[in-house]
């Protein structure tokens, strides 16, 4: 259960952080080559990236595990 909570929170966090980093990009690009930029399809990208990475940080920090 505590791993499937884990891929839900880096899949809804993935997608918020590639939705504002996207955001950014496309800012930057815009004030400074006057046309618009991005990396088509980076929120998926980054909320695939963050549902594997999230159970595993949380496996390696030790939350995961009992002590008795």
């Amino acid at each position: 259960m505590r791993l499937f909570l884990a891929v839900i929170i880096g899949l809804f966090g993935g997608f918020i952080l590639g939705i504002a980093l996207s955001s950014f990009i496309g800012i930057i690009g815009l004030t400074l080559f006057d046309l618009p930029m991005g990396i088509k399809f980076l929120p998926y990208y980054t909320a695939i990236i963050c549902a594997v990475l999230v159970p595993v940080i949380d496996q390696k920090s030790g939350s995961g595990k009992r002590s008795n």
